[in-house]
């Protein structure tokens, strides 16, 4: 096998086949040396290897096969490109490459010709050339003037791979294919693959031309229609009817002549234009929409109250202001502010105001903001985007058909602000008594009056209201139910009204120890929606073992038949060592006891936290860790035992994230637990938010985690000295059950857990 060195000269996105001829325009001064180097020295002949896309220079490991080609003709172009026109001789081993100066030169071996019998190489073209008859009759092209001569498959395949439209990567494959038998198998392979997909090309083209025809029919039809139609005066009478609409219609004058417009640019626009919809729907929105039709607002002030009472047990203070509200708005005051009831899911926020709506004798329309990120959700597209709508405001208004309902605004703490706009600020003008009198919706495109709607808006945490809004509302606390109050609503609203709905009187009976279990032991809710679907289930079975008579079960003997195993346990205030106490959380849930379990070991690390612990109660464990330090010698601590370890923080419960600064001072005492080496009673609980200096801060959810504490066996809660009015408002919860100190710096706390 004869060897040599030739220069090499790299392609990408082009291919040069044995036999074949190809020109190439290129401004590389490496290419150029490259060129000149064979003209001057190797009788024009070099190596050409191709690259696929994402090749590297530096990368030629996979390189082994070249085309040995020959320059035929070289010019030098006036504006200082070099172009060339090469001829594939022969395919070539690359047997190794090296590089001088930008240079590439490659050590091949002249690939020998395979040897076949000439009878299976004529046999091997013909089967070759009838495949490409077919490939020829559907593509309408003729490559049979290239080769019709040729019988040597070697130069045959070559000739006819680089006549067809075979993308760049499969054209490489050939190249770098050795066998001439493989190169003849792809070929047919794909002469047959590219006969296919024609044949489908051709049958989609015809469908095509078959919808276009008949579109163009539809078109002629339409428009014969359209004549038809003008000539019966048929067009006529809609526009009549829209005329006689608009006369009718009880609105401003701006809006009526803004429809006499749109109803002009109606007629005059051609039936086939995509506008026309645009217009009739937006005529249609202007004529829905209640500009000056109200409700009658029946005002008596028992039938609020009963109408509240019926549906709500408990939450006086609440329905107290809902009814000064009603009462001062009744009387035509208008700058009265949008009130926002906040409170953990399932307390009843909708529902009261839907009472609210059923006692005025208004119509009630509810929509929710939550996840809602696109300002054109509330204050709709502009009509020159396609799709365009009202905002959800103006949609429910239409929906609902007059323009004073109640109109309840759900989860305005779960709207999120990004690229698209911010929601927040849009709802703020639906809101705001000072601009929604001549509120515009983009879609509408004209002044509506929303003076008249009583908003009602509810969120889950005030907190996560939008700043911009919380300025302009009054926000009502509705806080979370205790235990008396669900066995209240379980009895005087909830079984009552499963009683009616399953025609069960006097059958099925409630004691209170199995209401008390059905809510500490199968629900774990602050409202009552777990409540009422628990009951119902109990209902719902009762009924069928009825309906079957089968054998009655009373639920106050067997209550696991009904609802299976207990999911929660009663008593999971489990007994504390050493660096673990009882804190009190709050959650969507109610309130909960968390227990905070503190070690030090040796390590190199200061902090480290375990848990579903969030920003702010890692900064409350840095807080705390920080007093403790800055006070180690009131405490009688080793700092340098401190120093040199690893605090090790854990808070149980990874599945539920924990996050806010009231467990700071259940976290001092538990470091502190763990390094005067103290157990704390499981019996002691506390809340608090904790400053370096020790001082104790007011914290949120009082009510929720007095609950708790009472539902878990707690004697004894710590709570800010700045809770105590707010506690006190409350103590027909706790009284007899549980003691409560009030603290303002931790050195209170210190002094009756660790002095003693």
């Amino acid at each position: 096998m004869l060897k040599t060195n030739l220069p090499v000269l790299f392609l990408k996105n082009h291919e040069i086949f044995p036999f074949c001829e190809t020109k190439l325009e290129f401004s590389d001064i490496n290419l150029k040396k490259t060129v000149s180097l064979a003209e001057n020295i190797y009788d024009n002949c070099l190596i050409v290897i191709h690259q696929k896309n994402g090749d590297t220079l530096e990368n030629l490991s996979n390189i082994n096969v070249g085309i040995l080609a020959k320059i035929s003709f070289k010019i030098d172009m006036p504006n200082g490109n070099m172009r060339i026109s090469l001829k594939g001789l022969n395919r070539v081993i690359i047997n190794s490459i090296k590089e001088e100066e930008s240079i590439y030169d490659a050590n091949i071996s002249i690939l020998e010709k395979l040897e076949i019998d000439p009878i299976e190489e004529i046999a091997m073209s013909r089967t070759l050339k009838k495949s490409l008859d077919g490939y020829i009759e559907l593509t309408e092209t003729n490559i049979f003037d290239n080769i019709k001569d040729i019988h040597d498959i070697d130069k045959l395949t070559d000739i006819v791979v680089n006549l067809l439209e075979l993308d760049h990567n499969r054209k490489l494959k050939y190249l770098k294919e050795k066998s001439v038998i493989r190169r003849l198998e792809m070929l047919l392979d794909d002469i047959e693959y590219e006969k296919s997909i024609i044949k489908i090309e051709d049958e989609l083209n015809l469908k095509v031309t078959h919808e276009l025809d008949k579109g163009q029919k539809e078109y002629y039809l339409k428009e014969k229609l359209e004549i038809i139609k003008e000539e019966l005066g048929e067009n006529e009478s809609e526009y009549i009817e829209l005329q006689e609409k608009i006369n009718k219609l009880d609105a401003p004058k701006g809006i009526k002549k803004r429809l006499e417009i749109e109803l002009n640019r109606y007629k005059s626009c051609n039936s086939n234009s995509p506008e026309i919809g645009i217009i009739r729907n937006y005529i249609d929105i202007l004529l829905n929409l209640p500009w000056n039709k109200s409700s009658e607002e029946i005002f008596d002030t028992n039938k609020v109250r009963k109408s509240l009472e019926s549906t709500h047990f408990g939450l006086d203070e609440t329905k107290e202001r809902i009814i000064e509200h009603i009462m001062v708005r009744h009387n035509g005051t208008t700058n009265l502010p949008i009130l926002c009831l906040v409170g953990p899911p399932g307390v009843g926020k909708t529902s009261i105001a839907s009472s609210i709506a059923e006692a005025l004798n208004l119509k009630c329309v509810k929509i929710s903001v939550g996840g809602v990120n696109d300002e054109a959700e509330i204050i709709g597209h502009r009509r020159t985007y396609v799709g365009a709508a009202p905002g959800k405001i103006m949609s429910s208004l239409q929906k609902i058909g007059v323009n004073n309902p109640v109109f309840i605004i759900d989860e305005v703490d779960k709207m999120t602000k990004d690229i698209k706009g911010d929601p927040a600020s849009a709802l703020l003008e639906v809101l705001d008594k000072e601009q929604n009198n001549k509120f515009v919706d983009h879609f509408i495109d004209e002044e509506f009056d929303l003076s008249k709607v009583m908003f009602i808006l509810t969120a889950n945490y005030i907190e996560k209201i939008p700043d911009e809004l919380r300025d302009r509302m009054e926000i009502i606390n509705i806080s979370s139910y205790t235990e008396y109050e669900k066995i209240k609503i379980a009895n005087n609203h909830i079984i009552p009204k499963l009683k009616k709905e399953y025609n069960i009187s006097s059958e099925i009976k409630f004691s209170k120890t199995t209401l008390v279990n059905i809510i500490r032991c199968y629900t774990k809710e602050s409202g009552v929606r777990e409540l009422t679907r628990v009951i119902d289930k109990i209902f719902r079975k009762y009924f069928c073992l009825k309906i079957e008579n089968k054998e009655l079960i009373n639920p106050n003997e067997n209550l696991e038949y009904y609802l299976g195993v207990p999911k929660y346990k009663i008593n999971f205030n489990s007994l504390n060592s050493k660096g673990v106490i009882t804190g009190l959380a709050y959650t969507p849930y109610g309130g909960e006891i968390v227990k905070i379990e503190t070690i030090f070991y040796p390590g190199k690390e200061s902090v480290k936290i375990t848990g579903q612990v969030g920003d702010v109660m890692e900064e409350s464990i840095n807080v705390a860790l920080g007093y403790i330090k800055g006070n180690y010698k009131n405490f009688n601590l080793n700092i340098n035992y401190i120093n040199s370890n690893t605090l090790h923080m854990h808070l149980p419960s990874n599945a539920i994230k924990k996050d806010g600064p009231s467990a700071g001072i259940t976290i001092v005492t538990s470091i502190l637990s763990f390094l005067k080496n103290k157990e704390i009673s499981n019996k002691i609980s506390m809340s608090g938010e904790i400053t370096l200096t020790g001082k104790i801060l007011k914290v949120g959810g009082i009510k929720e985690k007095i609950i708790a504490a009472i539902n878990n066996n707690i004697e004894i809660i710590f709570l800010p000295l700045a809770n105590k009015e707010e506690v006190l408002e409350i103590s027909h919860i706790y009284n007899n059950k549980v003691r409560i100190a009030f603290v303002s710096n931790y050195s209170e706390i210190y002094q009756i857990l660790f002095s003693k």
